[in-house]
């Protein structure tokens, strides 16, 4: 599992050219570290109860990193299921639609989480100590990066699929991460802002 690797022993997995894992359990690794950062400017700035939420985020995002590798590894070997047969290429098509819907799981889960990091992020830069503005801002765009590693998944998810549905919500997620990027952004002009005043 990804949260128990060093550092290391991550980054040469991520390069080995096996599929997993890939985008979007970096992009999860991407918001542990975001919420790590802001647990640490929330701490210096005397907000002890935003830490602790962001250090929970930081939690949620190594356990979805995991989550997402699983998913995707589940995805590839659906792609590589046997179509030799009539039967057999429609139980590999049936698997690929049900494990790219299940796939689309895990970045929907950084949608969400990064939402709320945003949302910490906000508040912490309120009344941050000036030491920690760029931690804030470094923090943030972790966030952002996150935020375009699960609108790109999700992209790559919605095309194989055929059901409406699910390419209705993955698509309003999209939209949702385009939205909350351009918050991020927001928010680092804005540390940016005070760190040059």
């Amino acid at each position: 599992m990804i949260r128990h690797e060093t550092i290391q022993d991550y980054v040469e997995r991520l390069a080995s050219g096996k599929p997993t894992p890939g985008g979007g359990a970096t992009g999860a690794l991407l918001l542990a570290q975001g919420s790590g950062l802001l647990a640490m400017a929330a701490r210096f700035s005397d907000h002890e109860d935003l830490a602790r939420r962001a250090a929970t985020l930081t939690t949620h995002a190594l356990s979805v990193s995991d989550d997402d590798e699983r998913a995707f590894a589940e995805v590839a070997e659906a792609f590589g299921l046997p179509q030799d047969t009539d039967a057999r290429e429609r139980e590999r098509s049936e698997r690929i639609q049900e494990q790219t819907a299940a796939a689309a799981g895990p970045p929907r889960a950084l949608v969400a989480a990064s939402r709320e990091a945003l949302d910490l992020a906000e508040r912490v830069l309120e009344d941050c100590n000036s030491t920690v503005l760029s931690d804030v801002g470094a923090g943030t765009s972790a966030v952002r990066g996150t935020l375009m590693a699960a609108a790109l998944t999700l992209e790559t998810d919605l095309a194989p699929l055929k059901d409406d549905q699910a390419r209705t919500r993955i698509r309003r997620d999209i939209e949702d991460a385009e939205a909350l990027i351009q918050r991020a952004d927001g928010i680092v002009n804005r540390v940016r802002e005070r760190i040059q005043q």
